[in-house]
């Protein structure tokens, strides 16, 4: 199955944009990352919600103790001030530099090798420098799910490729 039929399309990031549109935009298309782009709408990094969670929530000194961390964690919450700082803050702030990146032409199997290459969830689709969308293991999953579906429903295999 060629990638470009499974692209989710979403807005890019850009320098300036605040935190909360980021979250917006990633929730809005259920996608677990963006890709930002420069003043020439080229691709050059991307913000990430779970590396955004890691700066704003989780200090690394907590990942060493996380099995030791109980249930009453009133005192490690974020403050309602904190969030809105945070949400304030320009997306650049968040920057990942690293870009999992292939043609909307490419294989599934290659995709997946480069999100498991990168520890990453979703990949963008790049034609000749142009953004083509995000492709996430959850639309992986959800389009294999809807294949077998059609072939439960008496389709043949060669008439539905995944």
């Amino acid at each position: 199955m060629k990638l470009q039929r499974l692209a989710v399309m979403t807005d890019v990031m850009r320098k300036g944009v605040p935190l909360r549109h980021f979250f917006e935009e990633a929730v809005r298309r259920n996608v677990p990352g963006l890709p930002f782009v420069d003043e020439n709408n080229r691709i050059v990094g991307r913000i990430s919600v779970r590396d955004v969670f890691k700066k704003i929530a989780v200090p690394s000194s907590y990942l060493r103790l996380v099995d030791a961390i109980g249930d009453q964690t009133d005192r490690l919450d974020m403050s309602e001030k904190r969030i809105l700082d945070s949400l304030a803050r320009p997306v650049e702030t968040y920057l990942l530099e690293n870009i999992p990146s292939v043609s909307p032409a490419s294989s599934l199997v290659k995709a997946l090798a480069i999100m498991e290459a990168y520890n990453t969830h979703y990949i963008f689709l790049i034609e000749k420098g142009e953004y083509m969308g995000v492709v996430t293991r959850m639309v992986i999953a959800n389009r294999l799910l809807e294949w077998l579906e059609e072939l439960d429903q008496g389709k043949s295999v060669s008439d539905t490729p995944m």
